[in-house]
């Protein structure tokens, strides 16, 4: 295989990642052998394992890829805001849009996938966590940011919240690929943006949540206060 210059090799292995996760998205990663990913990139054999030793090297630089990309975009999106509180609302904005992008479905598929084999595969998972971790981390660094700005609560904890988003995001995709038809974008959305804003109850009959019984010593589930 000919040199080619530091540049050339980094275009051409972003290019066989770029065929990669075309053909996972397409066949999902079980089913996509190398030589798919061969005919994808343009690239033989001989070629591909210049770039990567195994399927297994090129599944992982496919996962770290694309959570590069969701932090790039979403730091682009941080740039483009007057403020913190502006950076927010994007946020929120592209949580919404990609919730009803036709195409997330195919995505969400590839990633259970992807979990799964991170159930057998340590090494998986590890890369599979640090990819992660890019996502938690640029939303801690927005939180504080809006802690010192006043659009959020010193009370907040910036790690929790960022978890519960992200935890929340992926429920959000799950609901969509397993219920389908029954499974209402926009409804949903409107109950998490008043439950966000704090007015899913009514004020003057909220209630605290607890699991203890009442006082007048009936079990189940009347200890329960929704």
């Amino acid at each position: 295989m000919p040199r080619l210059k530091p540049a050339e090799l980094e275009t051409r292995n972003r290019e066989i990642i770029v065929a990669a996760r075309r053909c996972f998205l397409r066949n999902g990663f079980h089913q996509t052998t190398t030589d798919d990913i061969c005919r994808e990139a343009s690239i033989t054999p001989g070629g591909l394992y210049h770039y990567f030793g195994s399927k297994e090297e090129i599944i992982a630089a496919v996962i770290e890829d694309v959570a590069q990309e969701a932090v790039t975009t979403l730091g682009s999106l941080v740039q483009q805001s007057a403020d913190t509180r502006s950076s927010v609302r994007a946020l929120v904005s592209v949580f919404s849009q990609s919730l009803r992008d036709p195409d997330l479905d195919t995505a969400t598929r590839l990633d259970v996938e992807i979990w799964a084999e991170t159930l057998r595969n340590e090494k998986l998972a590890e890369i599979t966590r640090r990819g992660w971790a890019m996502r938690r981390q640029w939303l801690e660094s927005l939180i504080e940011r809006a802690k010192a700005d006043g659009v959020y609560s010193q009370e907040v904890d910036s790690n929790g919240l960022a978890n519960l988003i992200m935890t929340m995001w992926l429920g959000l995709r799950l609901g969509r690929v397993l219920w389908r038809e029954d499974f209402n974008v926009d409804a949903t959305l409107d109950a998490l943006f008043l439950m966000h804003s704090g007015r899913l109850t009514q004020t003057d009959v909220m209630q605290p949540l607890t699991s203890a019984a009442p006082s007048d010593g009936a079990g189940g589930e009347a200890g329960l206060n929704f």
